[in-house]
């Protein structure tokens, strides 16, 4: 390391006012620590946090082509691996104008909940399932009838007929409009839970599972009135049973910095829906933001009336329900560059999709702005891809930069980085209760870390454990590096 990363590293560990009073241990699993907030972080000096937008494939990976299709799919749901069949399996979403359907699933206001599967998630095959008509034949891949339909596989669930739950918007006669929610023993055969609708919503859902607790939570969209304008928000619901939900009410809503480029009287930002999962510890949502430019004078059949693009961005939030954005508004999944996304990135699943050194999203991508009018509108499912934990990273120049942790108890002996410093290097020491770096593991005695890996070992001199069941401060330099995250393992 350089005299002047290393005059860095002290004014960091000079400056830092937990060195005072050692505080209680954060207790961290093995799960990776990301840095898209600073709630782990003690100290920071010299780096940077930057937002990566996805890579993208040229074309989408599942296009309408049936009758029951219509010409539009949304994937609000969810895509699953199953490693046992070996198979990606989608849950997706048809809203076809014509074709007379069976009636019990004619409840969602045409809405239809299909089915794909793929070996390669690239390639997706929708199966003939038989198990409901449309205009008069069971040959199709029609699982039920649901608007933003948004599926989990419950591990925690002891009753195996439920391992899959689903909550979505349906609109049933006689009993009004609001949030569904069904269970099934393999995601193909659909029961719902009494009482539906639920709860009152509209017609954007997706659920998440708090995984220490079960409870399940369910993000929805409702229309509430902002600094002078109703809008497009996002509100939450939870159950301990999927039968039974309270209302939190608003969760999400668009700050003045979100307004900042509208003008006109019927300009603004809204919040179409988000998509909420638990990774690292922490829970992350992708919000689609909705920049409204203007209220068409009318509409045509199923063409809004409010146009406006509508891109990906993150959010984040430790316990579910206190959500926070990043300083920096950079799309996550932006529009473009090809033609069938350019208009609007809409439902997103659920949940990312770990592929090797990957996480893939899948997305609802639209050719026009949000009032566009058919059939220069066409509706698809994308995939969008980063580097696994790649949302967010901290990262250094050449003058470097210096990142320490608050005090942790971690679950294991082995530390591992996720970083990409192939133009640069990076160094960790380890540090006691009260700030002191431990014997043997001090950066100089740290083998450099240089190249681009999800899994960077880190060793020292003596070491390539650290002492197990002490509570520690890590401490990372980094010069001309990006550290996306890093985990303590077993």
């Amino acid at each position: 390391m350089t005299d002047g990363l290393a005059v860095l590293s002290l004014l960091v560990l000079q400056s830092c006012p937990l060195m005072a009073a050692a505080p209680e241990p954060r207790s961290i699993g093995a799960d990776p620590q990301l840095f898209v907030d600073d709630v782990m972080i003690a100290a920071k000096q010299g780096v940077v946090r930057t937002i990566h937008p996805c890579r993208k494939l040229p074309k989408p990976v599942l296009e309408p082509e049936h009758p029951w299709e219509g010409n539009r799919v949304y994937v609000y749901g969810s895509v699953l691996y199953d490693p046992t069949a070996k198979q990606f399996r989608m849950w997706y979403m048809s809203n076809p104008i014509k074709g007379k359907r069976d009636p019990r699933v004619n409840r969602s206001r045409g809405c239809l909940l299909l089915y794909a599967t793929s070996t390669d998630g690239l390639r997706w095959q929708k199966p003939d399932l038989g198990l409901y008509e449309f205009d008069g034949s069971k040959h199709n891949n029609i699982i039920y009838g649901m608007d933003s339909p948004s599926i989990i596989l419950d591990k925690r669930e002891p009753d195996p007929a439920k391992r899959y739950k689903m909550v979505g918007y349906v609109a049933i006669k006689g009993k009004g409009n609001g949030a569904a929610a069904c269970y099934s023993a393999d995601g193909l055969h659909w029961q719902d839970y009494p009482g539906q609708p639920l709860f009152k919503c509209s017609d954007t859902i997706t659920c998440a599972q708090k995984p220490q607790t079960g409870e399940y939570l369910a993000f929805h969209k409702i229309n509430a009135p902002v600094r002078g304008h109703t809008r497009r928000l996002v509100a939450l619901a939870v159950s301990k049973d999927m039968a039974t939900w309270s209302s939190l009410g608003l969760v999400l809503t668009p700050d003045e910095k979100d307004d900042a480029w509208a003008k006109g009287p019927d300009q603004r930002t809204e919040f179409y829906d988000m998509s909420v999962f638990p990774y690292g510890g922490q829970f992350l949502g992708l919000v689609a933001v909705f920049r409204k430019t203007q209220r068409l004078a009318k509409a045509a059949p199923q063409q809004s009336r409010d146009d406006g693009p509508i891109h990906a961005e993150l959010t984040h939030s430790r316990d579910g329900r206190t959500w926070r954005r990043l300083d920096q508004r950079v799309p996550i999944i932006p529009n473009g560059p090809s033609d069938f996304d350019a208009g609007c990135i809409l439902g997103m699943i659920n949940t990312p999709v770990i592929v090797g050194d990957e996480m893939w999203v899948y997305y609802t991508a639209i050719t026009t702005t949000h009032g566009g009018a058919l059939p220069a509108k066409r509706i698809t499912i994308g995939r969008a891809a980063w580097r696994r934990d790649g949302f967010v990273s901290l990262d250094a120049d050449d003058q470097g930069g210096v990142i320490e942790t608050v005090l942790l108890s971690p679950p294991g002996v082995r530390l591992f980085v996720n970083a990409d410093a192939s133009g640069g290097a990076l160094k960790v020491e380890a540090l006691d209760e009260s700030g002191k770096t431990l014997a043997g593991y001090s950066s100089s005695e740290c083998a450099e870390i240089s190249g681009d890996s999800i899994r960077h070992a880190v060793r020292w001199k003596d070491h390539d454990q650290l002492k197990e069941g002490s509570p520690l401060r890590l401490r990372f330099h980094l010069k001309n590096a990006k550290l996306y995250s890093y985990s303590l393992t077993p």
